[in-house]
C-alpha cells in the first residue's frame, strides 16, 4: 500500500512529537507494520461511519493512545491527521 501524507497530518506528527507525547519512530514503526499487514491485530484498523468521507479509516499508533485517520482509495492510504481519543470521537460524531 502506497502512504502520502497530507499537510495537515504532518502539522499534527510535528505537533505530538515536539510536545512529545509520541515519538517518530512510534509512528513510523505503526506505518511500516501497516503497510506490511494491513490486518496486523494492534494496529486496530478500522473503517469509520462518515457520511462525507465514505473511505475512510482509522489506525492506532503503536502503544499509544492515539490513532492515525486515513482515507483508504485504492492501493494509497492518504494520512489525515493523528488525534487522541477525544478528538476522534468529535470528528466521528461530525463526520
Amino acid at each position: 500500500m502506497t502512504i502520502e501524507e497530507t499537510t495537515q497530518y504532518k502539522r499534527t506528527k510535528k505537533r505530538l512529537i515536539k510536545k512529545h507525547v509520541m515519538s517518530e519512530d512510534e509512528i513510523e514503526n505503526t506505518l511500516v507494520k501497516f503497510q506490511e499487514n494491513i490486518q496486523e491485530p494492534s494496529l486496530h484498523y478500522k473503517k469509520m461511519t462518515c457520511k462525507k468521507d465514505k473511505d475512510r479509516y482509522s489506525i492506532r499508533v503503536l502503544n499509544t493512545q492515539y490513532r492515525i485517520l486515513m482515507t483508504v482509495i485504492e492501493n494509497t492510504a492518504i494520512l489525515v491527521c493523528i488525534c487522541d481519543h477525544d478528538e476522534y470521537d468529535l470528528r466521528n460524531k461530525n463526520c
